[in-house]
C-alpha cells in the first residue's frame, strides 16, 4: 500500500525504499528508547492472528487481532483508483490481459528502468486497448491521467523477503543514539 505513494526515480531506488520497510525491527522513540517490530508486518498480522508477543522486558502477554475501521483509508483510494481504470480501458478481459502482458514483458524492471519507460508502455498498452475496442464506455479521461501518475513501477524484480536486524545491532544503535544525544559520540 505504501509503495503505491512513493516516486522513485527508477526501480534501483525502488528497491532501495523497499529495503527500508523489510527490515525486521527498528528503534523508535526519542531517542531510540524502544525496539519495535517492522510496522508493515505487524499492523498487517495483528489484525489477523492472535499470538503471544513478548517486549524488552522479556515478559510473554496475549496478543489479539485489532479490529480496524476501514484498513486502507478512506482518503487513500489511489489503489483503488488504478485498478477501476484498468477495469475501465478494459484490461482486466482476456485480450486486455493478452494485450498488457504483451506491451509490459516488452520491458524488464530491475534496474535503470524508470517512467519514462512505464509512461511509454502504459501509452502503448492503452493504444492497444483502444485498437481492440475494449475500452468501456465507464472509462474517462481522468482514469488516463491516474494510469499515468499513480501506477507504481513494475514490482516483480523487488526482493521484498524479510531482512533481520540483530538485537546487538540494534543496541549498538540505541547507545550510539543516546550518547549524540548527551553530547558525547
Amino acid at each position: 500500500m505504501d509503495a503505491q505513494h512513493w516516486k522513485p526515480t527508477d526501480a534501483h531506488e525502488l528497491q532501495g525504499y523497499v529495503d527500508q520497510h523489510r527490515k525486521s525491527h527498528y528503534l523508535e522513540g526519542y531517542v531510540g528508547e524502544y525496539i519495535m517490530p517492522n510496522w508493515s508486518t505487524w499492523s498487517r498480522e495483528s489484525l489477523l492472528y492472535a499470538d503471544i508477543v513478548t517486549y524488552e522486558d522479556g515478559e510473554p502477554m496475549w496478543h489479539s487481532p485489532e479490529a480496524v475501521i476501514a484498513p486502507w483509508g478512506w482518503d487513500d483510494l489511489g489503489p483503488w483508483q488504478v485498478c477501476m481504470s484498468l477495469r475501465d480501458m478494459g484490461a482486466f478481459t482476456r485480450d486486455g490481459l493478452n494485450i498488457a502482458s504483451s506491451v509490459w514483458s516488452q520491458t524488464d524492471f530491475k534496474d535503470s528502468q524508470h517512467w519514462g519507460d512505464t509512461r511509454r508502455l502504459t501509452f502503448e498498452m492503452l493504444q492497444g486497448l483502444e485498437k481492440s475496442k475494449l475500452i468501456t464506455e465507464a472509462a474517462h479521461e481522468d482514469q488516463v491521467r491516474i494510469l499515468y501518475e499513480q501506477w507504481q513501477l513494475p514490482m516483480y524484480r523487488i526482493d521484498f523477503r524479510r531482512l533481520e536486524v540483530p538485537l546487538e545491532d540494534l543496541r549498538a544503535e540505541q547507545e550510539a543514539m543516546l550518547w549524540a544525544e548527551v553530547g558525547r559520540e
